[in-house]
Order: structure tokens, then C-alpha cells, then sequence
């Protein structure tokens, strides 16, 4: 019951402040809902059938459905409210901003514009610059205006002011849209028409100042470099704009700016170029310079992997290691184990160990398919250049049954499709002709979706 889901994940001091709101004759008058509430609390939280906490709640009356749903439904629109309130409670601009409108309503002019000022003195004093902050500034402003025309329309109002601040909100909001649109096509092949967009780009080349607000930077350098072909013009002035403006940003927020940059270095990476492995590389560290990678002490476990892949690129071989260990007790439980003696077996492959790689591959055991098969394409490269043929026969049949029956790969099943196409065509090379060879050459060359090209045209 999403009732006791939500209440459940509410910290203890929440619960204290919510059980105050119920007990506020304001704001709850019935006494059945405070009961519900106490008893769940004295149940230790437990979401027992709901006979049992009916009979708590009314122990002289039978069983009702309806009224057992009724009473849940009360408590949970309370919830709501105490949630609601809580958010405001929390944002003193809010706060203020409500206050000026209840002032205004009751039309008293000298406690609205003294509300209003606290609204706007509260919104200037927090540190975030975000798409928020620039919403909130647009309402405030038009609040005033609003309220302007509302006494006298011949007074002079502040509506270049007003338009202003929505120009400024309007294009943030539009570019942190088109990012946002360009990582879930990249993630999962979304595709969403963003109104304007080449309109808007136009717009802020034509007037350059719009840049100095966070908000629009962040978000118009994250756009062009992602869309710049290889510009590292735009990669440039997108770093430069997140390490000076990182502050005026949430670190969730900051978190999902970087992942926006990363996911498409990724792709692209994936797509076999290495041409923005330093880029993607100086990302990571910059994020976790500035710990945005971790996210209540987590690490995603493709955060840690790809981190790990790229300073072993880089050759970073000793940093790499330390990372492993380092980062190990950042991962999910279900993770830590097989992440780990994955990661260990590609930094010794990479440094030509494969003995101790095989070592650590046959410890990756994980029900998760990209480390099943990531672990698996590994040891099909130490057998090839091993020589182990029958090994690496078997192990291909068994990753086409694998793959068979796998779902939610999304575009990466391509990629292990080609692998396992490539490495049978590989086996076929020593009785190859010139020409042969350089058809393989060009398939491989050629294919869209395949990170592992720089090693089979090695083999090649």
C-alpha cells in the first residue's frame, strides 16, 4: 500500500513532525487517522494485514473494506499535505513568495511589497543559480507586476524585468530539456522533438551575455559539445563552465549534468571511436574530484567500471588498482564481489597476466548480463591469443545461448552479437586470402556498434 511505502522511508524525525501535524486540531480532526498512525508506529512500522490494525483502530466494529480504505485514503491525503508543507517550510523564498500573495489577497499593500522583498532577499542569499532559482525569480517578478496593474494601470511596472527573467528561465529550461531529451535517446533510443531548439541556439550566439548565468552555460556548453562533432572547443568551455558554476547547482543536479557528457563519450566509445577516451577520463575524475559520483555513498556500478576501463587505457595501471580496492565498498552487495575480480582480471589481461586474469574471471558470478558477458568476452580474448581453439568454441556457444535468452540489452546486444560473429570469422583467418582479409577488415571497420575493434583489427 503505497500509504505505509511512503511512510516507511521517512526518517525518524520526519515521523515525530508528522505525528505533531496529526495531533494539530489545524490541520487533522479526526481521531481514527491519529490512531491508524500511532499504532503503526507502536507496530514498529510493520505493514501488517489491514484486519489487524483495523481491531486496533476500532476494536468494537466489524471489519469494512470501504471504511478501511476511506481511513487509509485520509491518512495518506494528510501525508500529502504535511510533505507539501514541509518543502515550503523548507525554502524560505517559498515561504515568503506564498506570504506576499496571502498579503495581497487581503489586499495589504505595505506587508505584500515587505514580503515580497524577503522572498527576494531569501532567493538572492541561497547559493543555487539553477533552472529553479531562475523560475522562481520570473514569478516573483510578475507577482509585482501583476500586483502593479492590479492598483493602478497607469504606474509605471517592471515588465521589462519580468520579461527578462522568463527569457532567461525559458532558455535554461529548453536546454536542460534538450539534454535531457539527447541522454534518453542515447540510453534508450527515445526520440522527442524539442520546440525551438535551433531558434534558441541562434538566440544566445547572437547575444552572448545569457551566459553568464549558470544555468544557461551548463546547459548550452552540455548541448553544443554533445552535438559539436569532435569539438574540443566546446568540451573546453563546458568544463570550464561546471568547475566555476558547480556550486550553484544541487549535487544531484551536478551528478546528472556530468552523466549527460559521460553517457555520450560512452556511446561513442562503444561505437568502437577512442577518440574521447581522455574526455571522458577527465570527466570522471573532476567528478569524483568534486564527489558527485557517489550518491548517498553509491556508486553505480557502470560508473565504476568505465572509470576503471579508461585509466587502464590510459595506462594509468597502478592508479587503476588502488581505484579497484578503493572504490570496492562503493558498490551495491550484489555487486561488490563479481565488480571487483572482473575488474582485477581486465587490469591484469591489459598487463598480459592472463593467468592470473583467468584467475580472477572464473570468480566473476553474477546474474547482471553485461558483467556476465563482459567477463566472458575477456576470457575469449586471453584463449584466442592463447590459442586454446576448443576452450574458445565452447565458450562462443555458450554466449550465443546466452544471449539468446537474455533480454533488456538494448542497442548493447549488437555489440555482442558482432563478437561472436567476428570471433568465429577470426578462427577462419589463417585460411583467408588478401582479399578475404580485407573484406573481414572493412566489416569490422565498418560496424556501428562494436567497442572491440581496436583488438580485432589487431588480430587482423
Amino acid at each position: 500500500m503505497k500509504l505505509f511505502k511512503v511512510l516507511k522511508i521517512l526518517s525518524n524525525s520526519e515521523l515525530k513532525q508528522f505525528s505533531y501535524f496529526l495531533s494539530s486540531k489545524l490541520f487533522n480532526k479526526r481521531v481514527d487517522v491519529q490512531r491508524l498512525f500511532e499504532h503503526w508506529m507502536i507496530e514498529n512500522k510493520r505493514s501488517h494485514l489491514p484486519q489487524i490494525y483495523w481491531t486496533k483502530v476500532f476494536p468494537n466494529q466489524d471489519f469494512s473494506v470501504t471504511q478501511w480504505n476511506l481511513l487509509t485514503s485520509r491518512l495518506f491525503k494528510l501525508l500529502e499535505t504535511f510533505l507539501a508543507l514541509s518543502e515550503i517550510k523548507e525554502n524560505e523564498s517559498q515561504k515568503q513568495f506564498q506570504l506576499a500573495k496571502a498579503y495581497r489577497r487581503l489586499q495589504q499593500e505595505v506587508l505584500f511589497k515587505k514580503a515580497a522583498r524577503q522572498a527576494d532577499r531569501a532567493l538572492e542569499k541561497q547559493n543555487l543559480r539553477d533552472t529553479n532559482y531562475l523560475q522562481e525569480k520570473h514569478d516573483l517578478s510578475y507577482e509585482k507586476y501583476d500586483y502593479i496593474i492590479s492598483i493602478n494601470r497607469k504606474e509605471k511596472t517592471n515588465l521589462q524585468e519580468v520579461s527578462d527573467n522568463l527569457d532567461v528561465y525559458f532558455l535554461s529550461a529548453k536546454l536542460k530539456q534538450a539534454c535531457n531529451a539527447v541522454s534518453r535517446q542515447i540510453i534508450n533510443q527515445e526520440n522527442y522533438d524539442i520546440g525551438l531548439l535551433k531558434e534558441i541556439l541562434l538566440h544566445i550566439e547572437a547575444k552572448p551575455s545569457y551566459l553568464k548565468h549558470p544555468a544557461i552555460a551548463i546547459y548550452y556548453y552540455c548541448y553544443r559539445m554533445i552535438g559539436a562533432n569532435d569539438d574540443d572547443n566546446f568540451f573546453q568551455l563546458f568544463r570550464d563552465a561546471i568547475t566555476s558554476n558547480a556550486k550553484h547547482f544541487s549535487a544531484s543536479e551536478m551528478r546528472d549534468i556530468y552523466t549527460f557528457a559521460i553517457n555520450y563519450f560512452i556511446r561513442k566509445l562503444n561505437r568502437g571511436s577512442s577518440l574521447f577516451i581522455n574526455e571522458t577520463y577527465e570527466l570522471y575524475l573532476l567528478s569524483l574530484k568534486q564527489g558527485f559520483i557517489l550518491e548517498d555513498g553509491v556508486m553505480l556500478e557502470s560508473t565504476y567500471s568505465n572509470i576503471i576501463w579508461l585509466a587502464i587505457k590510459k595506462k594509468e595501471y597502478i592508479w587503476a588498482r588502488k581505484f579497484i580496492e578503493d572504490y570496492q565498498q562503493h558498490l551495491k552487495p550484489e555487486y561488490r564481489i563479481p565488480q571487483f575480480h572482473f575488474s582485477l582480471g581486465k587490469l591484469f589481461y591489459e598487463q598480459n597476466q592472463y593467468k592470473e586474469s583467468l584467475q580472477q574471471l572464473a570468480r566473476v558470478e553474477s546474474k547482471a548480463a553485461f558483467l556476465h558477458l563482459s567477463a566472458r568476452i575477456l576470457q575469449l580474448k586471453i584463449y584466442y591469443e592463447l590459442e586454446e581453439f576448443d576452450l574458445l568454441e565452447n565458450l562462443l556457444e555458450s554466449m550465443r545461448v546466452y544471449l539468446q535468452r537474455s533480454k533488456g540489452l538494448a542497442y548493447r546486444r549488437e555489440h555482442y552479437s558482432n563478437i561472436i560473429t567476428f570471433t568465429r570469422q577470426l578462427l577462419q583467418l589463417p585460411a583467408m586470402g588478401k582479399k578475404e582479409k580485407e573484406a573481414f577488415r572493412i566489416r569490422v571497420s565498418s560496424a556501428e556498434i562494436f567497442a572491440e575493434k581496436d583488438w580485432f583489427l589487431a588480430q587482423i
